[in-house]
């Protein structure tokens, strides 16, 4: 029985998978993902919730903020026996924001707020792809913006410039099982069990506001993330189908990914401008790859043949992030914002790939075949804009942004095929409205 039809059985026998966080590739909320994924030393509502919890402590209005945004992708792999353009699917979500200051009293009055952020996408929960090895594939960059992200944070201001905070990370994976037998009548049937299993992630911030001049402009900001690991276990129990020896077959690996994550950023803020410089360290040397064994030896028989996915040495990577906004107030009560920013994404992915084994039906025997897992180092440039408009006015808020994120042309040794020169470009925006309570 081959892979794709078990995952096929997978996948039709089980609505959800796993959730993670699209919010790593292109930022998150009205202002990150137009100024360069910064936001760790800035930030003032809802999307703190993932750039900087800390930061939530300076929300001052109750906001409710709700948005779209997309992506398209041009992906494109050359070479001998590589098909050119990459088929992937475009990304579109819904963004959903919510800024919540506390109200306390006393020495805690102004000083507390929670913010919660969510992504959903449009037509599923969750994409995540079982793939033969030598398909070509960019699962780094196209599957992990299709998920659902869940987060939350609480801020404080402790005083002296100083503000802490924790978030967390929610998503779920599944594990399931499917029995195929025949029952007394002689037909066969399948019985089928399967659960979301709720796993978290934490996440941790602290910004100073330097003493530095007499407004305090400066400000640093430090946050960590813990990794999201969305896992998918299916076990297809087939052995009483039949007389023939079926072995259980294991579906699973990892549907979605973030690698932990350290953020340091300082941001210079007047009336005017913001102006913010930093950079994330990526841990994915913890990544185990997408895909387990479909076939698990016996604890008691660790060598019994059965074929394990090729392993690849993914390397951390450091992303350098740079934004900018520039702010007009056009009245009393209403300014316009015009924003850009750049970032520099290292692909994890070496530039040789070891070779996968598969079984070919026609020679009966097991061979190589390359490992078409493809990415490449990214060029981000992203600008937008936004208006925010408080009363007598209506207290809206409206933001736009954009991203061409230029994948940098090389090419990846994937023996015994040759080489596969890499190319592309992706294009994502976004639209959001606030309203303030």
């Amino acid at each position: 029985m081959r892979l794709s039809l078990l995952a096929g059985v997978a996948a039709t026998t089980l609505a959800a998978t796993a959730h993670a966080s699209p919010e790593d590739i292109f930022g998150y909320g009205p202002r990150s993902p137009a100024m360069g994924g910064t936001g760790t030393a800035y930030d003032d509502s809802f999307d703190a919730a993932y750039t900087n919890p800390a930061l939530l402590s300076r929300i001052r209005e109750k906001k409710l903020t709700l948005g779209f945004q997309s992506a398209t992708y041009d992906l494109h792999a050359n070479g001998a026996g590589e098909p050119g353009r990459v088929s992937v699917l475009p990304m579109k979500g819904y963004v959903i924001g919510a800024d919540l200051p506390l109200p306390f009293g006393g020495v805690l009055r102004d000083r507390v707020a929670m913010g919660f952020a969510f992504y959903t996408p449009t037509d599923v929960i969750v994409r995540g792809d079982i793939r033969y090895p030598e398909t070509p594939q960019f699962p780094l960059l196209a599957d992990r913006a299709q998920s659902l992200m869940v987060r939350g944070g609480l801020g404080l201001d402790i005083g002296w410039g100083v503000r802490l905070g924790i978030g967390v990370s929610a998503l779920a994976e599944i594990d399931g099982s499917v029995v195929v037998a025949t029952d007394a009548t002689g037909k066969v049937g399948s019985s089928v069990q399967d659960q979301l299993i709720a796993v978290y992630a934490p996440e941790l911030g602290a910004s100073w506001d330097l003493p530095l001049g007499e407004a305090h402009t400066w400000r640093v900001g430090a946050t960590y993330r813990g990794a999201l690991d969305a896992r998918f276990a299916v076990e297809i129990d087939a052995t009483k189908l039949s007389s023939l020896a079926l072995p259980v077959f294991n579906i699973a690996g990892v549907a979605q990914y973030d690698p932990a994550e350290v953020v340091v950023e300082a941001a210079h803020e007047t009336r005017e401008w913001v102006v913010a410089a930093g950079f994330t360290f990526k841990r994915w040397s913890q990544y185990p790859g997408p895909i387990e064994p479909t076939i698990l030896c016996p604890a008691a028989q660790p060598g019994c043949g059965a074929l394990t996915p090729a392993s690849i040495p993914f390397s951390n990577t450091v992303v350098p992030r740079l934004g900018a906004e520039r702010r007009f107030h056009v009245a009393p009560t209403a300014t316009v914002a015009a924003r850009a920013g750049f970032f520099y994404e290292p692909t994890p992915v070496p530039s040789s790939l070891p070779s996968s084994q598969a079984f070919d039906d026609v020679m009966q025997a097991t061979g190589n075949v390359p490992t078409r897992f493809f990415d490449a180092s990214k060029y981000v440039f992203s600008i937008g804009g936004g208006v925010a408009m408080a009363k007598p006015l209506p207290p809206v808020t409206l933001d736009a942004w954009a991203q061409l994120q230029l994948l940098a042309s090389h090419d990846v040794q994937i023996p015994p095929a040759g080489a596969a020169s890499l190319s592309g470009h992706v294009l994502a925006t976004g639209l959001l409205a606030g309203v303030k309570f």
